[in-house]
């Protein structure tokens, strides 16, 4: 911001006159010009930086368990393949509403706020550690300081919190890091 003549600087502040912009205003306006490195930004407009930017393309490679969550109303997300491209590793769950990331809802409490995304992704993920086994691809397991890690695996991990019994961290106590769920 320095030099005001910069690309940056120019939508920056164009994209800051904005009052209150949607999540798709901001791509047009911002992300696809300074969104990354050229090739392949800038683009000629934020729908063709959606088409870059979209994982339909990918999905036929998969070759682990994959869940995807989509919302019918998302402003970013226009288009769901349900058939997963025709990969049987790939689950996709679409819900009737919640915009873009919006997995919110009201809690007990006036005014409490909180995401259920939680919920599904983990009995997901319970349901694939339980219920579906590759015999040819599971590793043995082993515990590191409390995390249980697959052999040869020692970068990744997951531990259940003692104050929160169900709800797993895999970067607890490991400032620096990002946190999951």
């Amino acid at each position: 911001m320095k030099d005001p003549n910069t690309l940056l600087a120019r939508r920056v502040a164009a994209t800051l006159a904005i009052k209150n912009p949607r999540l798709d205003e901001w791509d047009e306006s911002l992300t696809r010009f300074v969104g990354g490195t050229c090739p392949p930004f800038p683009f000629n407009s934020g729908i063709d930086y959606y088409i870059w930017a979209s994982s339909h393309k990918v999905l036929g490679d998969i070759r682990v368990p994959f869940l995807t969550l989509n919302s019918e109303d998302d402003p970013i997300v226009r288009s769901v393949p349900e058939d997963a491209a025709g990969n049987g590793f790939v689950a996709m769950v679409v819900t009737s509403g919640g915009g873009h990331l919006g997995w919110f809802e009201t809690g007990d409490r006036k005014g409490e706020v909180r995401r259920w995304i939680k919920k599904p992704i983990l009995e997901w993920l319970r349901a694939v550690g339980e219920d579906i086994v590759y015999k040819d691809r599971r590793r043995p397991l082993h515990e590191v300081n409390g995390f249980l890690k697959e052999v040869g695996r020692d970068d990744l991990g997951c531990k259940e919190v003692d104050d929160e019994p169900g709800y797993v961290v895999g970067t607890k106590g490991q400032e620096g890091l990002l946190s999951g769920l």
